[in-house]
Parts: C-alpha cells; sequence; structure tokens
C-alpha cells in the first residue's frame, strides 16, 4: 500500500514537473504506461490498506484471547473526534452538491449549437507534446 501510493505520488510529481515546464503531457511510454497502471493501482493499495488494518485488529478478538467488550476504548474523546469526522463528512457532501448544481446550470444554459456533444467534454484532441503551442495557450502567452 504505501509502495503504491508512494509509486503514484512521484507520477503525480512528474506529471506536475513537465506541465509546469513545457505545459504539455509527458510523452515518454513509461509515463504513459504508469498513467494507465494508475487507476488499478489506486483500487490495489485501497484493498490491501484495509487488509492490514483488519487482519492487523481482529485475531486477538476473533480467536478469544481478547473479547469484543473488553477491545472497546473507554476513553470519552470518541463521541468528540466522531462529531468532526461527520462533520466534515457533511462538508464535503454540500460542496459535491453545490458544485454539481453549477455545472448543471452552467449546462442548461449552453448554447445549442456547441462545439461537443459531451457536457465539459474535450474542445479538440488532446496532444502529447508533438505540436509547439495551443490557441489557448498562445492567449494567455504561454
Amino acid at each position: 500500500m504505501v509502495l503504491i501510493a508512494s509509486a503514484l505520488a512521484l507520477l503525480a510529481v512528474w506529471f506536475g514537473f513537465v506541465w509546469w515546464r513545457r505545459r504539455r503531457l509527458p510523452k515518454t511510454r513509461w509515463f504513459l504506461r504508469a498513467a494507465a497502471i494508475s487507476g488499478v493501482a489506486t483500487l490495489i493499495a485501497l484493498e490491501t490498506g484495509w487488509f492490514v488494518t483488519e487482519v492487523g485488529r481482529q485475531p486477538w478478538i476473533v480467536y478469544n484471547v481478547l473479547r469484543t467488550k473488553d477491545a472497546v476504548t473507554a476513553h470519552g474523546g470518541i463521541w468528540f473526534t466522531f462529531g468532526i469526522i461527520v462533520a466534515l463528512y457533511l462538508l464535503v457532501a454540500t460542496g459535491l452538491i453545490a458544485t454539481l448544481r453549477v455545472l448543471a446550470r452552467r449546462w442548461r444554459s449552453q448554447d445549442e449549437g456547441a462545439d461537443s456533444d459531451v457536457p465539459y467534454g474535450p474542445r479538440g484532441p488532446l496532444r502529447l507534446g508533438d505540436h509547439e503551442a495551443s490557441p489557448a495557450a498562445e492567449k494567455v502567452g504561454v
């Protein structure tokens, strides 16, 4: 899990560096392969993290070395931490709903003659660095 997370972080740093320097996607085969694998690697890291957490916690309770009622904490700060987590999830959910409403409103207000069949779809082909600069990059002076 840690190895995969570190590799994904390095992939993000690689992309960020190339984008910062050249304003384009990295065009090497290794980057494209790593980017293609990154989605599956994320799921593997997530599942292995849960696996390690649960295997590390459960054997003592399952094999009657420690009873479940004895494993429960007696500390009083649990409800405070739980409240913070619930508040954070509510904040994220509120931001998600607000963002989706803004996107839906913007999509409804677009012209029917838009150049893309997909809402918020790409305006043109994604370049891998073979061309000098896109018209959008020329407008901002990049």
